[in-house]
């Protein structure tokens, strides 16, 4: 029975120093999944802080056997506090990514969430309805007790255990992503700037008119705050921003027009100036080649079209919208591309926002197999 409550709360600590490690690695994914859960926006930056430290805490406490209870009752007030998150939003019938463990492989909260925590919550329970003291040896004892080769073998596994528990910290991490690069604006010619200036003789003679009493003019009004972008797209769930664009031949196509297909719509923002961009378009028509039942590709991005034209490739230009600067993918709360978002034919977004040549193909490929057959 001892060594049972101390297994028990081994795995409880693992659990919980795993999960609020992967959370600190992560805070850009760590944030995203806290606003899909509904949090309200004052309560996203105390969430995103305290909830990872709490769960490390925890799983702290779970260690030594004086403290043993309170990490016990600890984790069940965070399990339950789950539980009643996770019901929530599958109540609204939202499916936000659970997110507990980081970068590491999450799916959408289910019913195999509530059990993973309901069985976790259980073991919680058990050793928290236990009197103080009675929760099994403490590690440094329990060591003592094992014998020379005993005591080596233990050495080495938690050796592993520690080796395992940084690769899996350091693989939550989250990879780097290529920003859109800025353009440089050209140089003035040298021979422009040391051209002598013109003539004064040549100049048209100009008649003085008569002096205006100047009239005021209002004061401007204070512009609203800008929007605070984080680059993380909008929550799955929300309805998808509209806009409006012209396409590369002036005709202008809003977001209503292309859901009215009846076909999902995956954006793919791109940009000139963005080297990680020229393989795009080609990989796009690849890509759709290999893969059938496929959403509506609609690419999204600026500049002039002539200049466009040519790293177009074989992609259709129909296809193709033009925005002034980024204020369409400012409305998707992106910042980064190449990137890509699944809108559903409802008009409802269903990806998370996606950076990167292979995060838009895995979003493609998911997207093309998740599509009714007609």
């Amino acid at each position: 029975m001892q060594l049972l409550l101390l297994v028990s709360r081994l795995l409880l600590a693992a659990v919980f120093l795993l999960a609020g490690s992967t959370k600190l690695a992560d805070p850009r994914g760590w944030r995203r999944a806290v606003r899909d859960f509904s949090v309200p926006a004052f309560l996203v930056g105390p969430v995103m802080v305290l909830l990872p430290l709490v769960e490390v805490s925890v799983a702290i406490a779970l260690l030594p056997a004086a403290l043993a209870w309170y990490g016990a009752r600890g984790a069940l007030a965070l399990l339950i506090a789950f539980l009643l998150a996770v019901a929530y939003a599958m109540i609204r019938g939202r499916k936000p990514d659970c997110h507990c463990f980081g970068q590491l492989p999450s799916a959408p909260v289910g019913w195999q969430t509530l059990a993973r925590n309901a069985l976790l919550g259980v073991l919680a329970g058990w050793l928290a309805s236990r009197q103080p003291g009675t929760l099994g040896p403490g590690l440094y004892d329990w060591y003592n007790t094992l014998g020379e080769e005993a005591g080596k073998f233990a050495l080495v596994g938690a050796g592993a255990a520690a080796f395992v528990f940084f690769a899996l910290v350091l693989r939550s991490r989250p990879r780097p992503q290529p920003v859109e690069a800025p353009v440089e604006e050209e140089a003035p010619n040298e021979d422009q700037a040391e051209a002598s200036p013109p003539d004064e003789s040549l100049a048209p003679t100009v008649t003085p008119r008569p002096a205006t009493i100047p009239i005021p003019r209002p004061a401007p009004r204070p512009q609203a705050p800008a929007k605070v972008l984080l680059g993380i797209g909008l929550p799955i769930g929300t309805p998808a921003p509209a806009f409006e664009l012209p396409r590369m031949t002036g005709e202008k196509r809003s977001l209503a027009s292309l859901l009215g297909q009846g076909r999902d719509v995956m954006l793919v923002f791109s940009s000139p100036g963005c080297k990680a961009c020229e393989s795009i378009p080609p990989s796009l028509v690849k890509w759709a080649r290999e893969l059938e039942q496929i959403p509506n590709i609609v690419l999204i991005s600026k500049g002039k079209p002539e200049d466009l034209r040519p790293k177009l490739k074989d992609f259709g230009t129909a296809q193709v919208l033009l925005q002034r600067e980024s204020e369409v993918a400012e409305l998707y709360d992106c910042i980064s591309t190449p990137s890509a978002v699944l809108i559903g034919a409802d008009g409802i977004i269903r990806s998370e926002l996606v950076t990167g040549g292979p995060a838009i193909r895995q979003l493609l490929v998911s997207a093309a197999h998740h599509l009714p057959t007609r």
